[in-house]
């Protein structure tokens, strides 16, 4: 549907279509199998339905063992962790961008500290 930008209050789009994220992310989907990309896709829905604030880097754990993102990890990403991760971001961005609600997103801190990921909200429920 829509993903918000929550400082300029301005929809996003396109993100996952140009520069350099769109050709990382066109890669990634070429290295995984189609099982593979609907096992990411699934479990991450199931993660957006069970609340309503997320931040995707604190979404997946550390341990992707055995999950459908150790996928993403060992084979799209060839076992390089900040490629994964980055790559594992985009994914979550898919996933806000697939929902039928509107979310919003910002880049806030945690005690004073900036947090690596993207949050991702929706500004009411």
């Amino acid at each position: 549907m829509t993903i918000v930008d929550f400082e300029t209050n301005s929809p996003i789009s396109g993100v996952l279509s140009r520069g350099e994220r769109g050709r990382k992310y066109a890669l990634v989907l070429a290295r995984l199998t189609p099982a593979e990309l609907q096992g990411i896709r699934n479990e991450l829905d199931n993660m957006i339905a069970s609340g309503d604030i997320f931040t995707s880097s604190w979404m997946p754990g550390s341990d992707w063992s055995n999950t459908p993102f150790q996928a993403l990890y060992d084979r799209a990403a060839q076992r390089d962790h900040q490629t994964s991760a980055m790559m594992f971001g985009l994914f979550v961005w898919e996933a806000f961008d697939r929902h039928p609600e509107i979310w919003f997103t910002g880049k806030f801190e945690k005690d004073g500290i900036p947090i690596s990921g993207r949050t991702y909200f929706q500004p009411t429920r």
